[in-house]
């Protein structure tokens, strides 16, 4: 646990790091950390063995490089697979979405399927209904949250994502 979040303080503190690594490599990575700091509800699984699916759609170049990351990687002692999500197709049995700004047009109609991650890449992104929202700063990869839409999603986000997070809009106190 400690490793994972020395790892993401690398990913959002280190100057140079998205210039050094691909930002879509690095948006992959912070995909496949945000799995170990969120959690679904039961209800969301099919069964205890079920995998985590992340679906991505708008946004190939991360898709790839998040697929070559999570071959054979386990999360919360599920297995983690990632696939392309079809514009229009529902994210029935996803329970991350990543939605580029490709299509981003798509972004409140996947932000409605509850007990899902909708991690976004586009301006104003919270307020378009995404849970986690990517941003540029200062040349790096940062993310925000909207903890309002995680609690609607039945999803609860780990302080430890929190601690690192650009913004964190508050949910109910």
């Amino acid at each position: 646990m400690r490793l994972l979040r020395h790892f993401l303080l690398l990913l959002c503190l280190v100057p140079g790091l998205a210039a050094a690594q691909a930002e879509h490599e690095v948006k992959a990575a912070f995909l496949v950390r945000f799995l170990s700091f969120v959690e679904w509800p039961e209800s969301a699984f099919a069964r205890p063995e079920s995998p985590i699916v992340v679906g991505v759609i708008g946004a190939d170049d991360v898709l790839a490089a998040l697929q070559e990351t999570v071959a054979g990687r386990v999360a919360q002692a599920r297995p983690v697979t990632a696939r392309r999500l079809k514009d229009g197709e529902a994210p029935n049995g996803v329970h991350l979405v990543f939605i580029g700004r490709g299509a981003s047009a798509a972004l409140p109609k996947l932000a409605a399927a509850p007990g899902t991650l909708v991690v976004s890449e586009t301006d104003g992104g919270l307020e378009r209904g995404a849970t986690v929202n990517f941003l540029r700063r200062e040349g790096r990869v940062r993310f925000e949250v909207a903890l309002d839409t995680a609690e609607k999603q039945g999803l609860r986000i780990s302080s430890r994502m929190l601690s690192v997070a650009q913004n964190v809009r508050q949910g109910r106190l």
